[in-house]
This record gives C-alpha cells, structure tokens and sequence, in this order.
C-alpha cells in the first residue's frame, strides 16, 4: 500500500507475467507488423478518441472473445481494450486484422493508465470479466475493485454509464457488492433474485469463463449503472 496525506491509498502496480511464453515467428511478425496499427498511446488517446461520443472500456480482455463480439455488433460503438499479457494482444490483434475493424484500439498495460489520462465524463461502459480474485487476505490490496479504482471509474464515466463486471469467485462477489452497496455514485441494475446469475446480454463464452463453469463454479454477472 501507498500512504498519501495520512491515508491508505491503494497500489495500482500490475502483478503476474506479462509475456507470452511463445516467441515464434507468427508471433513476433504480428506484434511487430499489426499490433501498431490498433495500439492506442496514451500520449494519443484525447486526438483518438475526442470525435467518439460512445466509447467503451474492456479492462483485461483476455483472448478477445467479448470486446471482439462487442464490437462487430455494435460498429457505431468504439472500443478500447487495456491488456498487460502480449498473449492476449497478439490474440485480439490478428482478429481485428482480419476482419478489418476500425473501432477498437489496444493498450498494452495497466488500464488504469488510460483510465487516468481520459476526460471526465467519457466512457458508456466499462467491462471487468472475471478479474484475477486475489484469494489470499494478504492480496486483497491487489484487487481491480476497490474503492480507490472506482473513483476512478466513476470519474470517467458518464451519467448512466454501465460498469458491468462478472466473477466466479464467491468471496469476490461479496467483497464488490459490500463496496459498491457504500457508494452513492452507482446503483446495482437488478430487479430479481435470479438477474445476476445469467448475462444480461449474449456474448461468446471467454476462455476464462469456460473455465470457470467446467470447474463447477457459477459465475455471476453484476451491472452498475452511474447516478
């Protein structure tokens, strides 16, 4: 933890590997050669985006699956999609290559970065799909949700922008809805018992999402929206 005027401020250090164990020639040639064309900078990112009035937010995209499928059905939409793992940007990469999309760029990093160089005011939607739980009580401090972040995600969407985050980690879910049930900035979008155990939308199933349901664990689906 960082201490900051007397209080404890959270560390937005990433944690775990950051490369792909594959360094084949495929590879290379697609982060060397099609990876520039969607990679966003941030240095860039106010001359990229400031023409989009929908801009939306996939933080650790994985292998693509969703933020892909989300932007094919919603062209008029603008995706950016923040992964520290060249194994998920290569993935994504060579998808977007090949069906010749022009509205997702890529950050390959922490998406908090992008999230603290955009404007107030900026995103419809941010996505968090099955972020690491960080069992372990000493971990915690790692966690994607946290007050601190949602500040932060609360600074940069706009009124009635969604954040939608899905998890199968039990304790986890508990953790996110104890957070959010304290803040008067969003309201959970649910108006049944049974809301939060199916997508509230159809997408193709993530890797880690698969995973997940044959492992036997449920996982949930939790939408936000900003008051």
């Amino acid at each position: 933890m960082l201490i900051k005027k007397g209080q404890l401020v959270q560390n937005t250090k990433l944690h775990g590997r950051k490369k792909t164990r594959s360094s084949g020639k495929e590879n290379q040639r697609i982060i060397r050669d099609i990876f520039p064309n969607y990679e966003l900078k941030l240095e860039d990112i106010q001359v990229d985006l400031i023409k989009n009035n929908m801009i939306e937010l996939e933080i650790g995209f994985g292998f693509g699956e969703h933020i892909l499928h989300q932007a094919l059905t919603n062209p008029n939409s603008n995706f950016i999609g923040a992964e520290p793992f060249l194994g998920g940007i290569i993935s994504l990469s060579k998808k977007i290559d090949e069906r010749k999309l022009s509205n997702i760029k890529i950050y390959n990093g922490n998406a908090i970065d992008v999230v603290d160089t955009l404007d107030k005011n900026t995103l419809t939607t941010i996505y968090i799909l099955f972020p690491d739980p960080w069992p372990k009580k000493r971990h915690h401090k790692r966690r994607l949700i946290s007050k601190y972040n949602l500040d932060k995600f609360s600074n940069v969407l706009k009124k009635g922008g969604q954040l939608f985050i899905a998890t199968d980690h039990e304790e986890y879910q508990y953790w996110i809805l104890e957070i959010m049930s304290n803040r008067s900035d969003f309201r959970w979008i649910c108006s049944g018992c049974n809301d939060f155990k199916s997508k509230p939308y159809e997408y193709p199933e993530t890797k880690y999402e698969k995973k997940a349901i044959l492992a036997g664990r449920r996982p949930v689906y939790l939408n936000f929206e900003k008051n």
